[in-house]
């Protein structure tokens, strides 16, 4: 699996993935 990294909120520890089949994944 790869993505790209849409957007982070270094504050809060948190963000979003964009991977290739088109669906945003949560991470912390």
């Amino acid at each position: 699996m790869q993505g790209l990294v849409k957007n982070f909120n270094k504050e809060k520890g948190y963000g979003f993935i964009t991977v290739d089949e088109g669906e945003d994944i949560f991470f912390h």
